[in-house]
């Protein structure tokens, strides 16, 4: 009986784990990114599948998706020529800065950052 209890325990962690959204910790934070010429946006991402980035006064509204479980790519009136900036759904917790592959081929530097 004890080995049947902790199977089903195990099996519910693994079930748990497997179905983790890599993306919560982006909804109640903000990603600053920083381009290659030094300017800087915000990126707010919401769970709905929506996100707003914004640049000084002008913000661009947009849509996210998961493609699989490796990548989050992003899409908006902006990226309608480009196609969508699909960056690595990698789990960040507050404070981690990472570097990703503009669609232009620059490098650019995120930082997730505490609250909205």
């Amino acid at each position: 009986m004890r080995l049947l209890l902790a199977s089903v325990a195990a099996l519910g962690l693994m079930t748990t784990a497997a179905l983790a959204d890599p993306m919560a910790p982006f909804y109640e934070n903000t990603v600053e990114v920083t381009a290659a010429d030094g300017s800087t946006r915000a990126v707010l991402i919401n769970e709905d599948g929506s996100y707003q980035q914004v640049a000084g006064d002008a913000t661009v509204d947009g849509t996210w998706e998961l493609k699989g479980e490796e990548e989050a790519c992003f899409s908006s009136a902006a990226t309608a020529e480009s196609g969508p900036y699909c960056v690595a759904a990698t789990e960040r917790a507050v404070g981690d800065s990472w570097e990703m592959t503009a669609p232009d081929g620059s490098t650019e530097t995120a930082t997730l950052k505490a609250g909205r």
